[in-house]
């Protein structure tokens, strides 16, 4: 019900894909945060005092996961968004977000098969840098100065794929 008023008040490119970003990437947002969130109630249905004990999970490392991943679902949507649009039909455009998903998924398996380990570039590439930087805010070391590299990619991904959009 939203063509008719836009056909009337026409608006930029620009700010109908932002707005149709902005919506994507609050859903995107929402789940991140309430996944975070979810651990910490859970971790009192732990009943293995070893894995209570091997699992810490507070309101700080919470703060560091969601400043973790707020940026990364941003620049999900803009990815998604920009691969759904060269589609036909809705059913290509989860077909091809299926690879997207995938290469999402697999990109942290670069750190496991690394024979060097962690390595700076890592942070650089979405969701390896995301990965990469929850994993030391699990084992306790510092994120904060290496934070800002992640930011950054994915505020670039979502600046490419807003113009992308909009073009």
């Amino acid at each position: 019900g939203s063509l008719e008023p836009l056909l009337m008040n026409p608006p930029s490119r620009m700010a109908l894909v932002v707005g149709k970003w902005a919506a994507v990437a609050a859903v995107g947002t929402l789940i991140a945060v309430l996944s975070c969130l979810s651990f910490l109630p859970a971790q009192g249905l732990m009943r293995s005092e070893t894995l209570s004990a091997l699992f810490q999970f507070g309101p700080w490392e919470t703060v560091l996961f969601i400043a973790i991943l707020l940026p990364f679902a941003a620049a999900m949507a803009a990815v998604m968004m920009a691969v759904a649009i060269r589609a036909k039909n809705f059913k290509e455009a989860q077909a091809n977000n299926t690879g997207v998903v995938m290469a999402i998924t697999l990109a942290p398996m670069v750190s496991l098969f690394s024979q060097d380990g962690e390595s700076p570039w890592h942070l650089w590439v979405p969701a390896l840098g995301q990965v990469t930087l929850m994993n030391r805010v699990l084992k306790g070391e510092a994120v904060l100065p290496d934070l800002f590299a992640a930011m950054i990619a994915c505020v670039l991904v979502v600046v490419l794929g807003l113009t992308y959009l909009s073009r």
